[in-house]
């Protein structure tokens, strides 16, 4: 794959920035050689060389015994870790030295 001089200036002028003749062709040329470079890594069997091949084809082991896993926070309500929970949100108090008004 590679970009010409038209493609450049198309994209460009998407961009609404204006080029000259000569960053168009400099541009040209980093974009082509951006893309030879991908195409080179494409080809790498990096998979079969990594040291990290057996750890990413399996899980992990846990690190932690059954018994001691603990719930996921999020599956349980808010009313059984929230001190106090109204119409779904946190009461929070107000801050020290200001009155909290009766609303009765």
């Amino acid at each position: 794959m590679s970009v010409d001089p038209q493609d450049v200036a198309r994209v460009a002028s998407l961009a609404h920035i204006s080029l000259s003749a000569d960053e168009v062709e400099h541009l040209t040329g980093e974009l082509n050689r951006i893309l030879e470079h991908v195409d080179g890594l494409r080809g790498l069997e990096l998979a079969e060389l990594s040291d990290l091949t057996p750890q990413i084809r399996t899980p992990l082991p846990s690190t932690r015994s059954a018994e001691r896993e603990e719930r996921d926070r999020l599956t349980v309500t808010l009313e059984s870790f929230a001190p106090d929970v109204r119409d779904g949100f946190f009461v929070v108090p107000p801050p020290p030295g200001l009155e909290q008004e009766d609303s009765k």
